[in-house]
């Protein structure tokens, strides 16, 4: 069997999450049986005027997309924290 993605399951939508806004892109069905579901997320997290590059996340649930976010708005903070800020590109406004 191949993992090649099924469909598309929502367009982009904006959340807000831990004072940071997330973008979703787009969410692929990558599940090889209808008992195992797998989910890849594309999206990107703006933060204080910077923005991260486009990032995959490979999910099987709601609460698992969250946490990951949670963990990548953690690392986005950290960096600017310590002034990378050449790992993000600005905001538009």
């Amino acid at each position: 069997m191949s993992l090649a993605p099924k469909s598309v399951l929502i367009p982009p939508i904006t959340i807000s999450l831990d004072g940071a806004k997330v973008t979703i892109v787009e969410v692929l069905d990558m599940s090889i049986t209808d008992f195992d579901r797998m989910y890849l997320v594309s999206c990107y997290v703006e933060y204080r005027g910077y923005r991260s590059k486009v990032f995959h996340l490979l999910v099987r649930s709601n609460s698992e997309l969250l946490a990951k976010l949670r963990a990548e708005i953690a690392k986005m903070k950290l960096f600017l924290w310590m002034k990378q800020t050449h790992l993000f590109e600005k905001a538009a406004k």
